[in-house]
């Protein structure tokens, strides 16, 4: 153990929940390696002792597997151009929670999906289905003929569900044969063999509450993806602001998917989080933190920078990361009508 490694320990144990023997912290932090700044700031206050430290922590971590950080710290393609430019075995997945953003995430991916001469297949609940056909009218796009030359094919979500579910969930020796008949005759109506997929089928055990069935059959779909040489977009009903969904479901979401689609509007979620990472932790801690945690981050998936930085905040410090994550949300709502 190197001497800031051996700092970090002595801090973290002097400190334990609280940071009441502040003068022997900072004195720590100050003989440190990599610490050497913070020496003579014996006056600040107890929290921004804790943003200082948190910051030293995070410059020691050591052996994280880099990964790809092109996602993560370079630019991004917004989510339009994710969903107009799927290859085979792309497996996207997008947080929702109005249905406008819904409707034009799905028609863009299946509109740009017709416009390359692929098949299509949408496997909707017939609510969602009644607001697609809408928004693809909307757009120029002549469903009724792309349906009757077999390009486009539309499957009621609650009617195929029952149809592999075996008590309670997703049965492996089931799934593959039916939802590949929907594909192989998908691709035998129309003779195109470049298909891609949206379904809702996993939202819809989502909504029910029913969370193992739903990754279960993500797991399924991801495995069916490679064999059959598809792409496959989803989409949940759920609050990319939620410390729940960042704490359980994303890290899920992540072992199954390639790309996430977290908001609608990737800039103001880019403006939202650093202005909360500032506010939380100071202007130039942030800017130090944030720079020293996409710099050792791996994202398990495709993703914006923003969204990147919220998921590597809660993997290496999550006490910061639950008030950066809540004041993103106030920050992103606010500014709605600003963007």
């Amino acid at each position: 153990m190197n001497e800031s490694h051996a700092v970090i320990a002595q801090v973290e144990g002097r400190i334990g929940n609280n940071a009441t023997e502040l003068s022997s912290v900072m004195d720590l932090l100050a003989i440190g390696e990599g610490t050497r700044a913070l020496r003579g700031l014996h006056d600040l206050s107890v929290s921004h002792a804790f943003t200082l430290f948190s910051i030293v922590r995070c410059c020691q971590i050591s052996c994280v597997d880099l990964g790809n950080l092109e996602n993560a710290a370079g630019e991004y393609e917004t989510w339009d151009r994710v969903l107009t430019n799927v290859v085979a075995h792309d497996h996207i997945v997008q947080l929702y929670q109005d249905q406008d953003f819904l409707n034009r995430a799905v028609c863009r991916f299946a509109g740009a999906g017709l416009a390359n001469g692929e098949g299509v297949i949408l496997v909707s609940t017939l609510s969602h289905w009644n607001g697609f056909h809408a928004q693809l009218e909307a757009e120029n796009v002549d469903v009724r003929a792309a349906q009757k030359r077999g390009q486009l094919t539309v499957v009621d979500a609650a009617e195929l569900l029952p149809c592999f579910m075996r008590d309670a969930m997703p049965d492996p020796a089931i799934f593959p044969g039916v939802f590949g008949n929907v594909v192989a005759e998908a691709r035998a109506r129309g003779g195109y063999q470049k298909v891609r997929v949206w379904g809702e089928m996993v939202n819809v055990l989502w909504e029910r509450g029913d969370v193992d069935a739903s990754m279960n059959l993500e797991d399924q779909f991801d495995q069916l993806i490679k064999k059959r040489d598809i792409a496959v977009f989803c989409s949940f009903l759920m609050d990319n602001f939620n410390d729940d969904v960042h704490a359980r479901m994303l890290p899920r979401l992540g072992t199954n998917h390639s790309h996430l689609i977290p908001v609608e509007d990737y800039a103001r979620l880019e403006r939202a989080v650093a202005d909360a990472l500032r506010k939380t932790v100071g202007p130039d801690e942030g800017r130090a933190l944030e720079g020293q945690l996409l710099s050792r981050y791996r994202p398990p998936f495709n993703m914006p920078r923003s969204q990147a930085m919220l998921l590597a905040l809660r993997q290496f410090l999550p006490t910061v990361a639950d008030s950066v994550l809540q004041r993103s949300r106030e920050l992103y709502a606010a500014s709605s009508g600003t963007a």
